[in-house]
């Protein structure tokens, strides 16, 4: 079993090191805040999270934007950084750290600052499993512009310009008394005669857009990590 887990660990690090790393580490400076990282790895199997939910997730919002490589790449650094955060900080380096809320912005002193261990960190300031799931999926589903963020309508409507899904499509600008959600309706109008759905996230601001007839499925799935979505 060490023998197998060796063997898995090996592969996942030099599958890394192939990578071309295009980031200028020389300029970035890795600092962290946290005392001590959790050494505790999440919970998974026991409450009944495993690969097959993040693959049926990533194929359905993935559907036709991705290849099937492309979408097993996904499913791959979400099962990981579900699984094992820390080794997903190492072994996704480069990708962690670009998925982080400050990437990119450099302090007073002209400085890029960055936490080492991000996924790791969210997991340590965490209560539970859940909070970190739906944060880590956020992040990693955002990346690949398959999830957006909107609290306002104005921010509503360029969100679409960011998901694959939507980006090519054309919407009504929000009227003036127009909130996040009375605005999401609107677009709903819209998609509706494409076949496609906008959910949003309870009490959040978190979209997706799906096939409508993929609606009940996405979100009992989604669902399965605590993360309700809803059609406004």
């Amino acid at each position: 079993m060490k023998r197998k887990l060796l063997s898995i660990l090996t592969l996942l690090v030099f599958s890394y090191i192939a990578v071309a790393q295009t980031t200028d580490y020389s300029k970035v400076i890795f600092s962290s805040k946290i005392y001590e990282y959790k050494s505790d790895e999440p919970r998974t199997k026991e409450l009944g999270i495993d690969k097959d939910l993040l693959s049926n997730i990533v194929n359905n919002l993935g559907d036709s934007l991705y290849t099937e490589k492309e979408k097993k790449d996904i499913v791959d650094k979400a099962w990981l950084a579900f699984s094992n955060p820390k080794l997903f900080d190492f072994v996704y380096k480069d990708f962690a750290v670009k998925t982080i809320q400050n990437w990119g912005q450099v302090n007073a002193k002209g400085e890029l600052v960055l936490e080492p261990n991000p996924y790791l960190t969210e997991w340590t300031i965490n209560s539970n499993e859940f909070p970190y799931f739906q944060l880590a999926l956020s992040k990693i589903l955002s990346h690949y512009n398959l999830i957006t963020y909107g609290d306002d309508a104005e921010s509503v409507k360029s969100s679409f310009n960011e998901l694959l899904i939507t980006k090519n499509l054309d919407f009504k600008d929000p009227k003036d008394d127009d909130w996040a959600y009375s605005y999401l309706e609107t677009v709903n109008s819209d998609l509706a005669s494409k076949g496609l759905v906008a959910l949003v996230t309870k009490g959040y601001y978190n979209i997706i857009v799906c096939k409508i007839e993929k609606k009940e499925e996405i979100t009992e799935l989604f669902k399965k990590i605590e993360w309700d979505f809803i059609q406004p």
